[in-house]
């Protein structure tokens, strides 16, 4: 069964973190996942709207949407 360990919320045009983190999983892969995670989030730009980045036994999963909403 697969589960989600984390989640963020980042800017497309540069990477920014728009959400704190509210995993508490200290294990050596997910701190991995984490470290290309934060590399990959600078350059949404240049990646597909949706895709999965496959690292060991983890997947980072991304869907970029740089439409802002309307009020």
């Amino acid at each position: 069964m697969s589960m989600i360990l984390s989640a963020s919320v980042v800017r497309v045009r540069d990477g920014l973190p728009l959400s704190a983190s509210t995993d508490y999983d200290q294990s050596t892969g997910v701190q991995e996942c984490r470290k290309y995670f934060k590399m990959l989030s600078k350059k949404l730009s240049q990646l597909p709207d949706r895709c999965t980045l496959k690292t060991g036994q983890y997947n980072i999963n991304f869907r970029r949407s740089s439409s802002l909403p309307t009020i």
